[in-house]
């Protein structure tokens, strides 16, 4: 899987919700550069949302149908871009499972981007660890590369942490379950404080 891995050249257009552009990407991970507490260091990127800024994620679905983030709007939203080679990414997924299970009825959703893996991988991973049944983004015309390249992923695991009004108000690049949690559940309690 390293070999692959190393070798994994994508090229492609990334669509962006804010930003529609079409630029010849390149992207080459390698997993076994742990660096900082745990993560996997992609190439530098094209383009990145800025926080506190409205962003949207979208693409076909593992095992069909489509997702935009937009939909979930006045949920609190996880975009975790990931891969089931990387070991940090495989050692925060509980955590992001035990979040999703405890404040998916407060308004908590979660999708998965994962990036260097195929459908077997997936399918695998997923029969292993079922309770990480969140939605996977999996694009076969654009790959998730192109999409992790368009959204200035730097490192293996990164997640987007959205408000419920749509805004990108965390990133969070590494393996970091404490300042996860925090982060989701100050965002979930500041919309329970407002109506409550």
């Amino acid at each position: 899987m390293t070999n692959l891995m190393r070798k994994s050249v994508f090229w492609g257009g990334a669509a962006v919700a804010l930003t529609s552009f079409a630029a010849a990407l390149f992207v080459v991970a390698d997993p076994s550069m742990g660096i900082g507490g745990g993560m996997a260091r992609a190439a530098q990127p094209v383009a990145a949302p800025k926080k506190h800024h409205p962003v949207e994620i979208q693409g076909p679905l593992l095992g069909g149908g489509h997702l935009n983030t937009r939909k979930w709007r006045g949920k609190v939203v996880i975009v975790d871009f990931w891969g089931t080679w990387c070991p940090w990414c495989r050692k925060q997924a509980p955590y992001i499972a035990h979040l999703y299970t405890k404040y998916r009825r407060h308004g908590l959703r979660v999708v998965g981007v994962p990036v260097f893996s195929t459908v077997a991988d997936l399918k695998k991973y997923g029969k292993q660890h079922p309770n990480e049944s969140w939605p996977q983004i999996f694009g076969k015309k654009i790959p998730n590369t192109a999409l992790a390249q368009a959204f200035g992923i730097t490192g293996f695991p990164t997640e987007f942490i959205i408000d419920r009004q749509g805004i990108l108000r965390h990133v969070l690049i590494g393996y970091s379950p404490r300042t996860l949690a925090k982060d989701v559940q100050k965002l979930l309690a500041k919309h329970a404080k407002a109506h409550g």
